[in-house]
């Protein structure tokens, strides 16, 4: 069964107009996929004491159909899909308000080990069985745009320094500060043209306390392309926002 969780929206996570987009949507679906941890006694709350271990995410993709408000509860839905590789797993997530889709979310990550630096098995943790699940539900999820990783061709938009409150348990920078790290490339006013209504970011490398990154983008025709990049001029991570 899918996991669902019910609960009220937040204005913290409106966006300028008032209401709820995808960076609102995207923190929407590491909740649902928290909960859904906590539920089977998995989450990051306790891999790292008990196991050495984390969840860290690879990719993530928001299709938005409308914007959230604050008139009804939203209802999360969220599943494993079967394993396809044997540590990169998805987590299909749906939010529905008014009796509607108003978002669809997938998710990509891996466990990882914290000592090590290295991707790890599901057994190391000792997952349980059955929680992957086919669902048809699944069909209404958009697929991964499998984003070129490279900065090539895009401008500096501003440099952004790692501060602590960007950090979560595994010491680097959480990956809900992304989202706001590459809207901050552009004005309120160059968003409110735009008017996004589809995201994926891949997140390529860690990043750590006190380093600074360089944000670039480069516009196409219904898309805007971004980087993050490390001093030494690695990539840290890529992006994508279109109509």
């Amino acid at each position: 069964m899918p996991f669902e969780q019910t609960f009220r929206p937040q204005y913290r996570d409106a966006d300028a107009d008032g209401l709820i987009g995808l960076r609102g949507c995207m923190h929407y679906f590491q909740d649902i996929h928290t909960w859904f941890m906590h539920s089977i006694g998995k989450g990051n709350d306790v891999l790292p004491e008990q196991y050495g271990a984390a969840w860290v995410y690879t990719r993530y993709h928001v299709s938005l159909r409308r914007k959230l408000d604050y008139t009804d509860t939203v209802l999360a839905t969220a599943w494993m899909e079967p394993y396809r590789q044997p540590v990169l797993l998805n987590i299909d997530c749906v939010l529905r308000q008014h009796g509607e889709i108003a978002a669809t979310g997938k998710l990509e990550k891996c466990l990882f080990s914290l000592t090590r630096q290295r991707p790890l098995r599901l057994s190391a943790i000792d997952f349980p069985e059955g929680v992957p699940e086919e669902s048809e539900a699944a069909n209404a999820i958009p697929d991964f745009i499998r984003l070129e990783k490279t900065a090539e061709g895009m401008a500096e938009r501003y440099r952004r320094a790692v501060r602590v409150s960007d950090l979560d348990k595994s010491r680097h920078m959480t990956n809900l500060r992304y989202i706001d790290m590459y809207l901050d490339a552009y004005d309120a006013a160059f968003w409110r043209a735009f008017d996004p209504r589809e995201m994926e970011i891949t997140f390529l490398s860690q990043c750590r306390e006190g380093e600074e990154l360089t944000v670039l983008s480069r516009e196409e025709e219904g898309t805007v392309r971004l980087a993050a990049v490390h001093g030494d001029g690695s990539l840290a991570s890529v992006a994508l926002f279109g109509k």
